[in-house]
This record gives structure tokens, C-alpha cells and sequence, in this order.
């Protein structure tokens, strides 16, 4: 069950940002952000600092692929922001690619010699 919008809408042009999306989706399923906030919290969280260009991209992506939606914020004085938040569908996506995350991390871990694989010889 993959979400064929998505992977098309960014194709081969976020293979470069490998995880940002996930990262992004993984800040939104705590609490609905807007992008500035979203753009700090990556740098917290996991010690990345993209332009903020990326990450206002990225959400756009996502959100024409069904994956985050936005509201504007006019609560706080200043001008208004949007803030996203995280689908069902969203997090359906983050569980499938966690899933297949593990699965790939496995193989790092042999790759890096940090782990044996199941038929790995034994000295």
C-alpha cells in the first residue's frame, strides 16, 4: 500500500534529502507546527539544518500529496503563518517507511561491520 502521489510528486529530486521527509512527518506527529518551528525542531531533534527553502518545499510536496494539511494561524500578532499537521494518511506513509527503515538499517549495520549477517562465516 505505497502512495504512488507522493513518490511521484518528488521523484528523483529527494533522493539527495534521503530522510528529510520522514523526519518532517516524524515532528508533526507530536503537534502541528508551523514552518519555522519545523525548520528548528529538525535541528534539535536530529542535529540537521536544511535552508529553510528545503523545508517549505518538502512540506508543500507532501501536502499535495495528501500526506499534511495547513491552516493559517492569525492568533499571534504579526502577519499569519501556516501551520501543518500530520494526515491519517501521513502517518500511515511514516509507519510503512519506518518498517522498511528498520529493514534497511539491518543492512548498514553488516555493511559497516557492525552487525553479522545470517550467513556470515563464522571463524
Amino acid at each position: 500500500m505505497g502512495h504512488p502521489g507522493f513518490r511521484q510528486t518528488l521523484g528523483r529530486e529527494a533522493a539527495p534529502k534521503g530522510l528529510l521527509h520522514l523526519a518532517i512527518l516524524d515532528i508533526l506527529r507530536e503537534k502541528e507546527l508551523h514552518g519555522g518551528s519545523i525548520h528548528q525542531s529538525l535541528k534539535e531533534k536530529f542535529g540537521v539544518e536544511p535552508a529553510k527553502s528545503i523545508v517549505y518545499i518538502m512540506l508543500r510536496r507532501m501536502e499535495r500529496a495528501g500526506l499534511v494539511v495547513s491552516d493559517w494561524d492569525t492568533s499571534e500578532s504579526g502577519p499569519a503563518k501556516r501551520v501543518y499537521r500530520i494526515t491519517q494518511e501521513g502517518m500511515d506513509y511514516l509507519e510503512e517507511a519506518t518498517v522498511r527503515l528498520k529493514s534497511a538499517a539491518r543492512i548498514i549495520r553488516i555493511l559497516l561491520g557492525e552487525e553479522e549477517g545470517s550467513n556470515a562465516q563464522r571463524s
